[in-house]
């Protein structure tokens, strides 16, 4: 139980006793409730969430109708396993498979706990289809926590303890025209470079059994960093050449937050493999491999994840695709993500620490420096700065990127204009104020 009267910094304390120091807070706030895009903050203090906690609360937070799901579950039945048959996971495969970006309402689905697990399991899927086994991760691309993703990961930052990479793995250069990684200024000056990079790599870094790559559609802990409008056209048909499968992290991009339904969508290819976690259940943990028939049928089994397809989760996974799809979320994220986005390219026109504002619906991700001419990141306190100047005017905005200097803009999906314009508004201030200072 939840013992009554704590304060903010009686729980502060709690978690600096008993909770691993590498437990990061962005800052001392104790959050208690949530209603659509709003918190609430143990003090009574309202705010408005810009993050989601990371793209998860893409319905908004405790949605009736996902309330009412869990309740309803919990009261029925909590956990089995996969080992017993229960109703609610192969319901919800069965609407994963309606709307996965694989066409014809064909794809199976695998169910784990999160986006690391659905990426490990991916990778090991497309080993066994394909009996090859180096995996291709992207720089400035995050997979997740576990070994193999953890290695495929293209931060530095992200991979701190692992030691060693484990075997097969390898990186094409990112696809951030901002800072390209093989020099170039955009991606009409250079002919996709970074995509085209994959046929040197193949002969030169590889065994020549290349099993899969595995990219997001956008970066989102690299930034929100969107993938120029041919890249995936451009290495689709190189993937095909040499039967490598394309697995896509829609972890973040998922379930309307990019405008559509998965973020591939925008790029017109058909991916081989998705994953997917966050947006997914509704702000309960679950996360999902969902695939083309003919390669999830290569994998017999026997496999099994303690809580994958827990009833719960799944419950409130299928609340979530139903709320999304009544009550327009993806169309809203679409509509006032373009609002959200305009409005922070013309900040970007008016104030020297704004640049390269990127992303597709409300998935939002600009540039903080210091020289745009010379592309200086900013310093991890002024960023701290921005982000502490808009928490005092009661907005939770986020941060990422290869260098830790981007602003992300996650809100939920029922985003309302007006929340959109006091976020540009806050926004500007914290920026003014952060300019004013250095």
């Amino acid at each position: 139980m939840i013992e009554e009267g704590l304060t903010a910094a009686e729980i502060i304390q709690l978690q600096d006793q008993y909770v691993m120091k590498s437990v990061e807070a962005w800052n001392d706030k104790v959050f208690v409730k949530g209603k659509g895009s709003t918190l609430w903050d143990i003090e009574g203090q309202e705010y408005l969430d810009c993050f989601s906690g990371v793209s998860v609360i893409n319905i908004g937070h405790a949605h009736p109708k996902m309330v009412e799901a869990v309740s309803e579950q919990v009261g029925l039945l909590t956990h089995l396993s996969t080992l017993y048959r229960t109703a609610p996971m192969p319901i919800l495969a069965r609407e994963l498979a309606k709307v996965a970006p694989m066409g014809q309402g064909r794809a199976k689905s695998f169910f784990c706990n999160s986006g690391t697990e659905a990426n490990e399991h991916a990778i090991t899927l497309a080993r066994i289809a394909t009996k090859k086994f180096e995996i291709f991760g992207m720089q400035n691309g995050f997979y997740g926590r576990g070994g193999f993703t953890m290695s495929i990961t293209g931060l530095g930052a992200w991979r701190s303890g692992l030691g060693p990479f484990m075997s097969g793995t390898l990186h094409l250069p990112m696809y951030h025209c901002y800072r390209c990684a093989m020099g170039h200024r955009h991606y009409s000056e250079c002919g996709y470079a970074c995509a085209n990079f994959l046929k040197i790599a193949l002969k030169t870094q590889t065994s020549s059994r290349t099993a899969a790559v595995v990219l997001e559609p956008i970066q989102g802990i690299g930034g929100i960093v969107e993938a120029p409008p041919d890249y995936f056209k451009v290495l689709k048909p190189i993937l095909e050449e040499n039967q490598i499968l394309l697995i896509v992290d829609e972890v973040q991009t998922g379930f309307g937050r990019t405008g559509k339904m998965f973020g591939i969508e925008h790029y017109g290819v058909e991916p081989d493999v998705v994953t997917l976690a966050k947006g997914l259940g509704g702000g309960l943990p679950i996360g999902a491999v969902v695939a083309k028939p003919e390669i999830a049928d290569t994998f017999p089994g026997p496999d099994f994840a303690t809580f994958g397809g827990n009833p719960v989760s799944c419950r409130a996974a299928l609340a979530a695709i139903e709320v999304t799809q009544e009550e327009g979320l993806v169309e809203n994220s679409a509509k006032i993500g373009e609002f959200l986005k305009a409005g922070l390219i013309e900040l970007s026109k008016h104030h020297p620490f704004l640049d390269d504002v990127e992303g597709k619906g409300l998935l939002i991700g600009a540039e903080i420096t210091t020289d745009k001419a010379r592309k200086t990141p900013a310093t991890n306190g002024i960023l701290t700065q921005i982000l502490d100047e808009a928490l005092k005017e009661k907005v939770l905005i986020g941060r990422g990127g290869l260098y830790y200097n981007r602003i992300r803009f996650q809100p939920p999906l029922c985003f309302t204009r007006k929340e959109a314009e006091r976020t540009l508004e806050v926004f500007e201030k914290a920026l003014t104020i952060a300019e004013g200072a250095a």
